[in-house]
């Protein structure tokens, strides 16, 4: 980042000064901040860096500062390249009124690799995870290439290329197996949830042995229970449970 150091009396600075003069005093400071197209910065610091105090200018860009002659002043703002002012011994007054101009900021950032994954190997992991690719692909033929009949390599360590796409066929295949068994065990959980001994136990007011029996008589589908709201199955408990009342029912008079 560049730095301007502003210097009383460079024809950068324009400024007017009180003919009163203070070599040994505080400087009172006014002045009027603005960009290189002359409109002025609002909410710019201005900070004392000696005493590390400081002031905000205004919505027009004016502020004002009191400070020593050996104190050094910095103006700053965001997008902006800061500025610095130091009086010391080129102080002639204890009074001045400053124009500050202020230049944009320009940033250079380092070049960047944008990817669809995370990294590699995220890459990897999804290619090898695609079971869904289309049977029928358009044929691409090169000038000049060969489209004959093929024999396709048996893998084999002497073969390192077909042993190494063996073996991401077959991390592919257990990756799959293993993502299919996750599955299997999330939705047995949400059934489970759904549907359980102890919410039938409550339901029925049946226990122990009553309800064993209840539960192999009344078994429901695992697409029922997945897809039916829990106020369904509480009907079709009850509808259930009405049946296998009236088969108990039946049997002791049998």
């Amino acid at each position: 980042m560049r730095h301007f150091l502003l210097i009383i009396g460079l024809c950068s600075l324009t400024f007017w000064a009180t003919a009163q003069s203070s070599p040994e005093g505080s400087i009172k400071l006014s002045g009027n901040i603005i960009n290189d197209q002359d409109q002025p910065l609002s909410f710019a610091t201005v900070t004392n860096l000696t005493t590390e105090t400081g002031v905000i200018s205004d919505e027009e860009g004016f502020f004002y500062l009191t400070f020593q002659q050996n104190d050094t002043i910095r103006v700053s703002s965001v997008g902006f390249e800061s500025a610095f002012i130091y009086f010391g011994d080129t102080a002639q007054a204890n009074n001045y009124d400053l124009q500050i101009r202020m230049s944009e900021q320009t940033y250079e950032l380092e070049n960047v690799t944008v990817f669809a994954f995370k990294d590699v190997e995220s890459f990897k992991r999804a290619i090898l995870a695609l079971d869904d690719l289309p049977e029928d692909s358009p044929k691409v033929v090169v000038p000049g290439s060969y489209d004959g009949p093929r024999r396709d390599p048996k893998a084999s360590p002497l073969n390192p290329v077909s042993f190494i796409a063996s073996q991401f066929s077959r991390r592919a295949k257990y990756e799959r197996m293993a993502r299919e068994a996750k599955q299997d065990y999330d939705r047995r959980q949400r059934l489970s949830h759904k549907y359980n001994r102890e919410m039938v136990g409550e339901i029925t007011g049946l226990n122990d042995g009553s309800l064993d029996d209840f539960m192999i008589f009344c078994r429901f589908e695992d697409d029922f229970i997945e897809r039916s709201s829990q106020y369904d199955l509480v009907l079709a408990i009850n509808r259930c449970y009405t049946d296998f009342s009236e088969q108990d029912t039946t049997d002791e008079r049998n």
